[in-house]
């Protein structure tokens, strides 16, 4: 009996290491590549993602965040291709405001708003994501920002609101939260204190405002702010993803007739179940468009080497290290890829190799990378983003 169970345990992890070959074979069979140098892109990986991208109306690409490579990637992409709308991770207030500086402002203001103010441009506050954003704005696409106002720019929504508030009671209030956001910060980002959106005494200056006769653009914004501000404190994903969707929602019109680009962190572009568990925005916009009977296209990318930049200053840049359990199931794909140029895996093709070879993916990371995208793109060495002085 002892010999019969042995014997089993060595059949099944034969069975398994043959599976598991087989799966890098297949993963392997399904790559393109794209070269990159000098900032170019080109080769048939490169030619086959843009015309993928022609195609659909709503391209959605899903990255690790805090590298150079991507953000020129996408800006690459918007070389070729016009988009109408930008769909992306920051507030639609932010989004607007600074959109609509970037098309307005002489040089000289342009650059102080930027020095005041670029903490509080959330992702976008990194050098490379701030000029995909300038390079959009000025192309004349639309700006739509889906996420929660980021825990830093309440001074930007105070200075937003400032200037076009009636109200003289609501002025003096959201210059004192200019003055008290930016105090705040210089010691949030020397590892001292917090950022004043988290304080009570930001908490009773909203409940204050909330009692003013104001606009009907003031009273949503800081309706957001409490939002915001409840996502922050809760540590509530659910809420935050409802009020994403909800900011889609009021766009739906767009996914059907424009041409759209999403950026946003990996997990929220799954078109399957998030990794987090629930349905994030990259399922909803696939069900949109299949309504519209039509598809989106969903696109991951990340990186193999390198190192990966950091959301606030005083921070130190981290190495990448795909042996992580964030990382290690894209073992097969990292094993398939090139240490020079960037390798691009058609995930709907390897798919079908999967079920015609009858293999079984266990994993349930790798299973849901299968089910979420079209592509998958491995860069082989990334850099850290720098943040904007």
């Amino acid at each position: 009996m002892k010999n019969l169970y042995l014997t089993l345990t060595l059949f099944l992890v034969s069975i398994n290491s043959y599976s598991q070959s087989e799966l890098n074979e297949i993963v392997k069979a399904n790559k393109d590549t794209i070269e990159y140098e000098q900032n170019q892109f080109k080769g048939k990986g490169w030619e086959k993602i843009l015309s993928e991208i022609a195609s659909h109306n709503n391209t959605l690409i899903g990255e690790a965040h805090f590298f150079n490579e991507i953000p020129l990637f996408v800006s690459e992409i918007s070389s070729e291709i016009k988009f109408d709308n930008f769909f992306c991770e920051i507030d639609n207030y932010s989004g607007e405001f600074i959109s609509q500086k970037i098309r307005t402002l002489p040089q000289s203001e342009f650059d102080q708003f930027i020095a005041d103010y670029n903490h509080a441009f959330s992702f976008y506050a990194l050098t490379p994501e701030f000029n995909l954003l300038e390079k959009l704005a000025t192309q004349g696409t639309n700006i739509i920002g889906t996420d929660q106002i980021v825990l830093t720019a309440d001074g930007l929504m105070a200075s937003r609101l400032k200037e076009t508030t009636k109200n003289r009671k609501a002025k003096e209030i959201y210059s004192n939260i200019e003055i008290n956001s930016k105090k705040h910060f210089e010691l949030f980002s020397t590892g001292k204190g917090r950022p004043y959106f988290l304080t009570d005494e930001f908490e009773q200056n909203l409940n204050k405002l909330a009692e003013l006769k104001l606009s009907t653009d003031e009273q949503e914004v800081i309706s957001d702010l409490k939002i915001s501000r409840k996502i922050y404190l809760s540590q509530n994903h659910h809420l935050r993803i409802q009020l994403m969707k909800n900011t889609v929602l009021k766009n739906i019109e767009a996914l059907h007739k424009d041409k759209n680009l999403f950026k946003y962190g990996a997990l929220h572009i799954n078109k399957a179940e998030s990794s987090l568990g629930g349905y994030d925005i990259g399922n909803f916009v696939s069900n949109i468009s299949d309504a519209n009977f039509n598809s989106s296209l969903h696109i991951m990318i990340i990186g193999k080497n390198g190192m990966q930049g950091v959301p606030f200053k005083g921070m130190q840049p981290q190495k990448i290290d795909p042996s992580i359990s964030q990382l290690k199931h894209f073992a097969p794909f990292y094993e398939a890829s090139d240490n020079e140029n960037w390798s691009m895996f058609d995930i709907n093709a390897i798919q079908k190799a999967i079920k015609s070879n009858n293999l079984q993916v266990d994993n349930k990371s790798l299973l849901n990378v299968l089910t979420g995208y079209d592509y998958l793109i491995v860069i082989p060495n990334v850099t850290p983003a720098p943040l904007m002085n």
